[in-house]
């Protein structure tokens, strides 16, 4: 299959962002170059890292956080503090911010690959914002200060300020950006795994915010397919639905609800005839120690293997 001008977007979930380190290693160690890059809160980072390093630092970069171990990133000890001092965050940015100032701006400034990277401007009615690294030439630093607001996760960390406004986690990806920049094919990475019956308090905190956000993504998807009925959103092929994320279900409704084309890729479809497509990559076991802010030993390496041998299955059917 041409699969045309290439689009991937990184989603963001905390640490479950480790699924699509896999998704992405499969993407590029399979051939594909992606023209455009979208970055959401840790997608961010991890785009980021690609366009500086590769992928290989990207695998690197994430290996080095589960031997440094999630409270590196969110320590629990901050939260009582910053409750008492009634700051805007619960958990302190140290650990986050270390890893951002060690990139090498520049490289991805300068990179020939446009990057996106979504905000939410807390100054202007919590509006989405998108920036895009080719716009920093002139000053690339400032494009860091872009990558920081972009995880500063509502809650959890205190927003950034960009000039004289507040910005904080885009929480959201937008595919408008997307198409047009000219993408025939847009890879849609998602981190969201399959609820648990029992969760512990911090993990149930993590799963508010997901109810809301799969429920926008339901009514964001289902707007964009009217205004876009050239594009098909494509599924790996499933067994039970019902043991799907949440998200994935809710998106497969709003595609059914516009009636889409939808194919499987699993199946063999052909689907060499849509304009343009939305693979869309997500996880299918849920590691259960694995969520926003917290992992246990071996899950981000799990996560990241799971990643890369489920997508490698899809994107070697998508290429023949």
């Amino acid at each position: 299959m041409n699969l045309g001008k290439v689009g991937v977007v990184f989603n963001g979930g905390g640490f479950t962002g480790a699924f699509s380190v896999g998704f992405a290693k499969a993407i590029w160690k399979n051939g594909i170059k992606p023209e455009i890059i979208q970055g959401v809160s840790v997608g961010a980072i991890s785009a980021a890292k690609i366009l500086e390093k590769g992928i290989d630092e990207l695998e690197k970069t994430w290996l080095e956080i589960e031997k440094s171990g999630a409270s590196a990133i969110f320590n629990w000890w901050d939260v009582a503090p910053n409750i008492i001092k009634r700051n805007s965050g619960l958990f302190n940015n140290s650990g986050l911010m270390k890893i951002i100032e060690a990139i090498d701006i520049r490289k991805v400034v300068y990179s020939p690959t446009e990057f996106q990277v979504t905000t939410r401007n807390e100054s202007k009615g919590w509006d989405l914002s998108i920036f895009r690294n080719h716009d920093f030439k002139n000053n690339p630093e400032s494009f860091r200060e872009i990558l920081r607001a972009a995880t500063a996760i509502q809650g959890g960390l205190m927003p950034i300020k960009i000039g004289n406004e507040r910005h904080s986690d885009g929480i959201q990806y937008t595919l408008e950006p997307m198409v047009e920049a000219g993408c025939d094919t847009i890879f849609l990475l998602l981190n969201d795994q399959a609820n648990e019956n029992q969760m512990r308090w911090d993990q149930r905190l993590s799963i508010t915010r997901n109810i809301l956000h799969d429920e926008y993504t339901e009514l964001y998807l289902e707007k964009f397919l009217r205004e876009h009925n050239d594009f098909s959103v494509i599924f790996e092929e499933e067994e039970n639905e019902a043991m799907l994320p949440i998200i994935i279900q809710k998106m497969k409704r709003a595609v059914r609800s516009v009636r889409s084309v939808m194919s499987s890729a699993a199946q063999g479809d052909d689907i060499n005839f849509v304009p343009h497509r939305i693979f869309v990559l997500h996880t299918r076991t849920p590691i259960s120690t694995l969520y926003t802010f917290g992992f246990a030993k071996g899950d981000i390496k799990a996560a990241e293997e799971q990643g890369y041998d489920q997508a490698s299955t899809l994107i070697k059917k998508i290429l023949g």
